[in-house]
């Protein structure tokens, strides 16, 4: 009989890394909100500065790109490579796979996967939701984008609710765009009538579970079986990211008492915007988790996360 307490402490425990390793670099502005009429829980993060008064963007580059490996590989093969410096002492095998890593990477500045690595990291470090699969293994094409959601992540909680959180990544110049590609995008997922779009991303996480231990594996597929009754205690969920230019960047560990307020004005206002386009696509019912990231300049960060991985 299965245990349920240590399927679910086997689960948490699939989440990678430790928090501060990425939050240090990108600091909470204020507390979570919840857009008002909405089931959508907003949080703002400003990039740090460093000692001279500089965004610590190269630092946040570095965090995302050290990241490659765990957000491009299966845990299968992670295994094997340890296991292999394990017995030889080799780091050959982690290397090769890291340079698989960077290789799955379209290589191209305007590239969106920057965003889904740092939602990646946002999943499983801040909010402690493993992947459930490895989406950039499956490509079969460098100069291609994966299909579907950005990700696909879960959290297994104690009466047996698996919550499973599509997610969706837009690093864009503008806020308004980003507000707007990243609803759009996530909205099919989402919706009542979403069931084609989430079987095609389901078919996925069937056939490649990045789930290594064979009782949890076995435990979580019974989730994603229209005949298993399981099947009824799969909740559907969103998380996004959505990054954006901002000009005269604040640092908010020193904001005075007008600078504080002007940030909050503006944080206001995105939050109209949130809730404006959570009612355009319909989806203002629905649990999502929003990262807002306002950023000095996103094709930078986008660029910087590409020379840190070697990509040329």
């Amino acid at each position: 009989m299965v245990d349920e307490a240590t399927i679910v402490e086997e689960f948490v425990a699939l989440a990678r890394g430790k928090a501060s390793a990425l939050i240090d670099f990108l600091p909470a502005f204020e507390e979570a909100v919840t857009v008002p009429d909405t089931s959508t829980l907003v949080r703002t993060h400003f990039i740090a500065h460093d000692a001279n008064g500089v965004p610590a963007v190269e630092k946040l580059a570095g965090a995302m790109a050290a990241a490659t490996l765990d957000f491009c590989i299966p845990r299968s093969k992670i295994q094997r490579a340890v296991a292999e410096l394990e017995e030889t002492g080799s780091t050959a095998a982690i290397v090769g796979l890291q340079e698989q890593a960077r290789d799955l990477f379209v290589k191209s500045e305007s590239s969106g996967e920057g965003g889904e690595l740092l939602l990646f990291l946002l999943m499983e470090r801040v909010l402690q939701r493993p992947q459930l699969i490895s989406k950039m293994a499956l490509k079969t094409n460098t100069a291609m984008h994966v299909h579907g959601s950005d990700g696909i992540h879960a959290s297994l909680a104690d009466d047996g609710t698996l919550d499973v959180y599509w997610g969706e990544s837009k690093l864009y110049k503008s806020s308004s765009d980003a507000f707007k590609e990243c609803f759009d995008s996530i909205a099919p997922y989402l919706r009542p009538n979403g069931d084609s779009k989430r079987k095609q991303d389901l078919l996925l996480v069937r056939d490649h579970l990045n789930v290594t231990q064979i009782e949890l594996a076995a435990h979580l597929l019974e989730y994603f079986d229209e005949t298993n009754p399981k099947s009824l205690k799969a909740r559907w969920n969103g998380v996004c990211l959505v990054g954006f230019d901002h000009d005269n960047y604040p640092n908010i560990a020193i904001l005075d008492d007008a600078q504080r307020q002007a940030v909050s004005k503006a944080v206001g206002r995105w939050h109209k915007t949130v809730g404006s386009r959570l009612k355009e696509f319909d989806i203002v019912g629905v649990n999502i988790d929003l990262f807002c990231i306002p950023m000095p300049d996103v094709a930078d960060l986008r660029a910087r996360v590409l020379k840190r991985m070697g990509a040329k």
